[in-house]
């Protein structure tokens, strides 16, 4: 299972991004790519701890741990697939600068290993292990990169 914490899976995602242009254009859903970098950056804030998004009530928590396996397991993540409001972004950004960030992001939490990971818990899936973490940085990344093609 890839994994952001694995030296070649972390690769392969900046080399994806590396591909991405201010005109790259989604396959599918409505941000545009600069958006798309912002939100995955935010996103990353979670498992360290710096943002926390409210967690689901019943029975959203229940559906949660019904879905975790899947979530976690090898399928990609289904298209237009709900995020935490704290991590939506809806105003324009600047290309250079998110992509900038975006790999500030993949790089502080594969340098900081699983230690990095302060938060216990997923908003929907609850309880997941800093392995569990780097899977979902990954598939999250994995996800919105297929989203611009590439």
């Amino acid at each position: 299972m890839k994994n952001i914490f694995n030296e070649a899976d972390k690769n392969e995602i900046l080399q994806r991004v590396e591909k991405l242009t201010p005109q790259s254009q989604p396959l599918w859903g409505t941000m545009t790519v600069s958006q798309m970098l912002a939100h995955f950056a935010e996103a990353t804030r979670i498992p360290v701890g710096e943002l926390k998004p409210k967690r689901v009530s019943f029975p959203l928590n229940i559906f949660g741990l019904l879905i975790k396996s899947a979530v976690l397991g090898p399928n990609p993540f289904r298209h237009n697939t709900p995020t935490a409001p704290e991590t939506k972004i809806t105003t324009d950004k600047d290309f250079e600068k998110e992509k900038a960030n975006y790999i500030k992001a993949v790089n502080k939490l594969y340098n900081g290993g699983g230690q990095i990971i302060t938060a216990t818990h997923h908003h929907v899936l609850g309880k997941l292990t800093p392995n569990e973490w780097g899977r979902m940085v990954f598939k999250h990344a994995d996800h919105h990169l297929s989203q611009f093609g590439v």
